[in-house]
């Protein structure tokens, strides 16, 4: 009988993983796959976005930004390699300029520092492979990278040390409520009992 049980291991379910094992909880991921980071996580582009592109008020401005800001601290703690490389979005014909000063107005609303237009000239001295239809540029310079497998790997890792079970090839097929327990069968016959589910499968 677990606490919590977490359908799949992605860079989502690790995550939450490694937040519940903080806990004194009884908690179990149940991944399809034979690893963590075999699904849809593996092909993320790895990107840290800044935060400017989300629409001002949505739930994803407000995670961009914040998610961005804990990058780093995270990276240091659990060991995995990050970058901040910043970001350029460029304007290559003058007539699209009104709706990169857009797209900055959005990152201004989002709160996200440092955002700023920078000219040719600038632009040039930054990236000096840039195109030559380059007329200027929205730059990022909180933006970063990250390899999703080491994000994951990282996160389940420290989940598992810090007490959350993995079982591998268990796809849950079948999930029923009795009561207050919810019970999940997986496509090899096993039989999970649990409190609450998180589905980030």
């Amino acid at each position: 009988m677990y606490d919590v049980v977490i359908i799949g291991a992605g860079v989502i379910g690790s995550a939450a993983a490694r937040e519940l094992s903080r806990y004194q909880a009884k908690v179990c991921v149940l991944e399809k796959e034979e690893d963590v980071c075999s699904g849809t996580s593996k092909a993320n582009s790895g990107i840290v976005h800044a935060g400017f592109d989300a629409m001002p008020g949505t739930l994803m401005a407000k995670l961009n930004v914040q998610g961005n800001k804990m990058m780093e601290e995270l990276s240091q703690e659990l060991d995995f390699p990050f970058k901040k490389i910043g970001s350029l979005v460029v304007c290559t014909d003058e007539a699209d300029r009104e709706r990169l000063s857009e797209l900055y107005l959005r990152g201004v609303k989002n709160k996200v520092e440092n955002l700023r237009i920078v000219e040719r000239e600038e632009l040039v001295k930054m990236e000096p492979n840039i195109s030559d239809d380059a007329v200027c540029a929205l730059y990022a310079p909180d933006a970063g990278v990250v390899c999703p497998f080491g994000l994951t790997i990282a996160l389940a890792e420290n989940a598992h040390v810090n007490g959350v079970e993995f079982y591998f090839r268990q796809e849950v097929e079948k999930i029923e409520k009795n009561g207050e327990v919810w019970r999940l069968w997986t496509r090899t016959g096993e039989e999970y009992k649990t409190k609450y589910i998180v589905n980030a499968a």
